[in-house]
């Protein structure tokens, strides 16, 4: 199926409110000012109000998919004005079995036509389903000529670990025996970040071909509040704001009981055999980040253990903000430099 793009949709900004006063006046509950190294534009989105969404904690499988429903259709309305924006068709089918969207930009460059990514969306496990999981990816397909499928793998409450990460799984081995596994790049943010070095973890384990490079953004790799970031972060990343809420929620959802110290839960406890075994990687995050330490804990034993590996930590940004905001020069700063990574380490080796 074909999704048919509306004629005009009027683009959020990163669905965050922005101060309208600017950010002369501070509160214990504002987060501190956007630097002078940031665009105008950028600026916006760093001195944002937090957005109530993930201050919120949800008491009823009713209340969960009122969330879920609310959060999809915000994010489809922004999917496919991206998609019309940037000329890339979205096409709904089945992969193994598990629903997914294929993204093809108007032209495909010739040492990519014989490539893939695939991608996985954010969420926290409970949020994304969708065309509207697809926005980041639709992006690097329009800006950069990439064939992108997306998998909408099924999500908790309702279907807890290890779902996500067999639909996933499912995926991909359905794709190396259409491309190979080399010719198949894993790219993720948040939950997809961690999800994607879940995948590289179940092909060491299933003893199945890695792929080609991971391009992971901001990985949930601990679900636990254990790190740094968690703390200094609390309440100056003004996208996530706080463990304490919908993340504790999530998480407590999706593991539903099972030890959030598994490598297929949290990657950054992965064993160094299975990590050695990892294909050149790509982790970003951000200096407000509330996952930064979950990030950098897992470039650390990347680089422990001889994986070809480069981590970029941007000015000033929160949680994935570096791909909310269509306006800023940022975002397509940070799409050119994954797409540097994977011209040299993917497409070219």
């Amino acid at each position: 199926m074909t999704i048919k793009h509306p004629l005009k949709i009027t683009l959020p900004l990163a669905f965050l409110t922005v101060f309208t006063a600017g950010c002369a006046v501070q509160t214990e509950h504002d987060n501190f000012c956007a630097p002078s190294t940031l665009s105008k534009e950028m600026a916006l989105s760093v001195n944002a109000k937090t957005p109530p969404l993930w201050q919120t904690v949800p008491q009823s499988m009713d209340e969960w998919h009122t969330l879920a429903d609310n959060f999809a259709k915000a994010g489809a309305a922004n999917a496919t004005a991206l998609a019309q924006k940037y000329n890339v068709d979205i096409s709904e089918g089945k992969i193994g079995g598990v629903r997914t969207f294929t993204l093809t930009p108007s032209k495909v460059d010739v040492d990519k036509k014989d490539k893939v990514i695939l991608y996985i969306h954010g969420g926290g496990y409970v949020l994304g389903q969708g065309v509207g999981g697809t926005a980041e990816a639709i992006y690097l397909a329009g800006l950069h000529n990439y064939k992108i499928v997306c998998v909408d793998y099924r999500m908790a409450p309702d279907y807890p670990f290890p779902a996500a990460i067999e639909d996933s799984f499912t995926v991909y081995k359905e794709l190396i025996k259409e491309y190979g596994a080399e010719n198949i790049a894993v790219f993720g943010t948040s939950t997809g970040g961690a999800m994607t070095f879940i995948l590289s973890l179940q092909a060491h384990d299933a003893e199945i071909a890695q792929p080609g490079a991971l391009v992971s953004g901001t990985p949930w790799a601990d679900l636990d509040k254990i790190g740094d970031s968690y703390f200094v972060n609390d309440g100056v990343d003004n996208i996530l704001g706080n463990y304490d809420h919908l993340i504790k929620s999530a998480a407590k959802a999706y593991a539903n009981g099972a030890d959030l110290k598994d490598p297929f839960i949290s990657p950054v406890y992965a064993s160094d055999e299975a990590l050695r075994d990892f294909p050149p990687t790509l982790l970003i995050s951000g200096t407000r980040d509330l996952f930064l330490s979950n990030t950098v804990r897992m470039h650390k034993r990347l680089l422990l253990n001889d994986v070809n590996t480069d981590l970029v930590v941007y000015e000033a940004l929160s949680h994935a903000q570096y791909y909310l905001n269509s306006s800023a020069p940022e975002t397509f700063e940070h799409y050119e430099i994954v797409d540097k990574f994977l011209e040299k380490n993917f497409i070219k080796k």
